[in-house]
């Protein structure tokens, strides 16, 4: 039986980890986030395959997840979730979560839980000294002030309503083919203020990873004739502390390697107060 939803309307943050359960360790999305370009935001499943597991795991937070992007999400049909339970130790937890829909597997993730303890410390990173979010253009007022500058069909996507905010650092480098691949941003989920689960956040940390992220692939070659990201391919997260999406986080990512229609982005992020709470890595086709 095909499940279907409307996708008309942005979802909150509280309604895209809303899951129903429809049996043992089996659970049912609720809502679909499009990516605009015509199949399920990837982040999503990243974000509802931890929601899933969160819920079959004692009050521990998640350390560590690594997904696989098989194929894309049909935007108007319910997702499924199901939860298989690998190991639980006296402080370790691990879980293999698996995306369906009409019976395929779309993504498959594994993710590590930890109940935490002390231990020995150390943070050899530094955020920098970006600007402030509040000095910058949000994607909706970029669009608007550049439209002149940028082909039709992306100015109309990037001046759509999203469930993100985001805001470029530098973002005379969106029209620039630096020698460099990099790309700053802050960002946020302003409707999560309305969540209180930290681990919550968290699914919605893994879920904003995503966003932008294989992007920064293409930045040296967006003149190129004929480039383009296709698709994600896989993703890994890596939590560090506990983290409020709705508040600016400062996303700081970079590519050192593309070929062989393939490339990695990296990225770190940080708090406002410069506190490094996550490290990510993912790899995307780029034709």
């Amino acid at each position: 039986m095909i499940n279907s939803i409307s996708t008309r309307a942005i979802p909150s943050a509280t309604e895209i980890l809303q899951l129903d359960i429809i049996g043992e360790d089996h659970f049912r999305a609720l809502h679909n986030l499009d990516n605009l370009a015509g199949v399920t935001f990837g982040g999503q499943a990243l974000g509802q395959a931890l929601a899933a597991a969160n819920l079959t795991v004692p009050a521990w937070h998640c350390h560590s997840l690594s997904g696989f992007f098989i194929r894309g999400g049909i935007i108007n049909e319910s997702i499924e979730y199901k939860v298989e339970r690998l190991s639980d130790s006296r402080r370790f937890a691990t879980r293999q979560v698996r995306a369906e829909q009409r019976g395929r597997t779309i993504f498959e993730m594994l993710c590590s839980f930890h109940e935490g303890e002390e231990g020995a410390r150390h943070e050899f990173t530094d955020m920098g000294n970006p600007p402030p979010p509040e000095s910058l253009q949000n994607l909706q007022e970029f669009a608007q002030a550049n439209r002149h500058r940028l082909p039709d069909i992306v100015a109309d996507i990037l001046a759509k309503p999203y469930l993100f905010e985001l805001r470029l650092l530098e973002p005379e480098l969106y029209f620039e083919n630096p020698t460099e691949a990099k790309r700053d941003y802050w960002f946020r989920t302003p409707s999560a203020i309305d969540v209180q689960d930290p681990r919550s956040h968290h699914a919605l940390l893994a879920l904003m990873s995503d966003y932008w992220l294989p992007g920064t692939i293409a930045v040296p070659h967006g003149r190129q004739v004929g480039m383009r990201l296709l698709a994600s391919l896989n993703h890994t997260l890596r939590i560090h502390a506990p983290a409020k999406v709705d508040e600016w986080l400062l996303y700081r990512t970079e590519s050192h390697w593309a070929n062989h229609g393939r490339g990695l982005a990296e990225g770190k992020i940080f708090t406002q107060a410069g506190q490094l709470v996550a490290s990510v890595s993912q790899e995307a086709v780029l034709r």
